[in-house]
């Protein structure tokens, strides 16, 4: 592909923009005891965890479910990409969870509990960064949740619906109005 294509559109006599420099690391020779001891610190703790992430994968069973599945009325769910987003599960762990797929729709609704409890299952298995994980079942710090609620679909709305868009909001407000019970 030319590069015309992969650049953003400037004026041609406009200077080249300068490209951004990452900072240079440190060469093992010029760092302290410290700073060596804390890095191999922070190596074997990312070979923990990738260990960990690779037993985890392994162990992981998918879904073969119905494919009209449907989950009961009043139950809270949420999209994929959102649920990837905020518990910091990976296709093949949402492979493995039950969902509803709405027909002719790429839509796909999967239950909160369940993926609080595959978020918290994989936390306990150490495959889950601790830096952005403290607890487990709980999504990172300062990411909002956007829940559904299904419904019955009642038929003498206008536009039939079977999901309820509650919007984005923080964990707190989930934790203290829709979880109160578990």
């Amino acid at each position: 592909m030319p590069r015309a294509y992969r650049s953003r559109f400037r004026c041609a006599y406009a200077d080249p923009p300068v490209p951004k420099r990452r900072p240079a690391v440190k060469k093992r020779s010029e760092m302290t005891q410290d700073e060596k001891d804390e890095a191999d610190a922070k190596g074997l703790a990312r070979k923990e965890l990738k260990t960990a992430k690779e037993e985890w994968e392994k162990n992981l069973a998918s879904w073969n479910g119905p494919s009209d599945f449907k989950w009961p009325t009043n139950t809270l769910g949420m999209y994929k990409s959102d649920a990837k987003t905020a518990f910091g599960l990976t296709d093949r762990d949402m492979a493995a969870l039950q969902h509803e797929s709405i027909q002719a729709s790429p839509k796909t609704f999967f239950s909160l509990a369940s993926v609080r409890k595959l978020a918290a299952d994989k936390f306990q298995a150490g495959a889950l960064p601790f830096e952005q994980f403290m607890l487990p079942g709980k999504p990172k710090d300062g990411v909002n949740v956007r829940l559904s609620k299904k419904t019955n679909g009642t038929p003498n709305r206008r536009i039939r619906s079977n999901w309820y868009d509650m919007g984005s909001m923080a964990w707190v407000v989930v934790e203290a109005i829709h979880l109160k019970d578990d």
